[in-house]
């Protein structure tokens, strides 16, 4: 659609400035256009020579490798059309019989790469094991009473971790065996696995004659298992002991 009013564009050949009447003009003048197009045909025609020519070396590469005898990492990976790092993993295995001659240098014989093929055995498909049915469940509060974790906490770690969970009711169960196994890679100390006596911030401050600010630093330091209960805050009496023993 011709503009009413010139343009100001740069030519995409030349970079010259001009002023067009439309908005696809991409080029000054009928002469930088034909040697814009001539340009980008002679780029598309290299190119195209350029991967025929790498074709025609490969398969050149793949005949003169038939004929030998002896073949590197890099030679073998040509061959079969593979990364060297698979040639060599098939190596590490035992797989491809191969011979380290130097630290650079390992050879494997033609012939032992055909052999793989003399022998085809039917094509196995290979599947994963089955899952084993998950027998046993926890209950969110069954959870917090053991780990010593708020409600909000233990839902945040079933959805990243993707932990099973199933409906019983209006109970949300969790897969027993899988939250374990989740606290167990995070060091859970199971010697302090029941955690049946809790008591709260006053409490820790008579026991242990704290202020109040202490308590609050003390166990946001050293992440102290807590608990929430008909709105009062809880923490893990063992854990504290523990600590507390650690500095008498």
């Amino acid at each position: 659609m011709r503009a009413k009013e010139p343009i100001k564009k740069i030519c995409e050949y030349c970079g010259c400035e001009f002023e067009a009447y439309t908005q696809i003009a991409r080029y000054c003048s009928h002469d930088c256009n034909r040697k814009a197009y001539r340009e980008i045909k002679r780029k598309e025609v290299i190119s195209l020579t350029a991967s025929m020519t790498s074709q025609t070396k490969r398969e050149r590469a793949r005949v003169d490798l038939s004929e030998r005898e002896y073949l590197s990492i890099s030679e073998a990976a040509s061959l079969l059309g593979w990364c060297k790092q698979s040639v060599y993993n098939y190596c590490h295995k035992g797989i491809i019989p191969a011979k380290r001659l130097s630290k650079r240098t390992t050879l494997i014989r033609k012939k032992d790469i055909e052999a793989l093929f003399e022998v085809v055995e039917p094509y196995e498909i290979l599947t994963t094991g089955e899952r084993k049915p998950i027998d046993e469940w926890y209950t969110i509060d069954e959870v917090t009473e053991k780990y010593g974790l708020l409600r909000h906490r233990i839902r945040k770690i079933i959805n990243a971790e993707g932990i099973p969970t199933k409906k019983a009711g209006t109970r949300t169960l969790i897969a027993k065996n899988k939250i374990d196994a989740y606290f167990r890679k995070r060091g859970f100390d199971a010697t302090l696995s029941n955690l049946a006596e809790w008591i709260t911030t006053p409490e820790v401050m008579e026991a242990y004659n704290m202020t109040e600010h202490a308590v609050r630093v003390f166990v946001s330091r050293y992440a102290i298992p807590k608990k929430r209960l008909n709105g009062k805050l809880y923490y893990s009496k063992q854990h504290i002991d523990k600590l507390k023993n650690k500095e008498i």
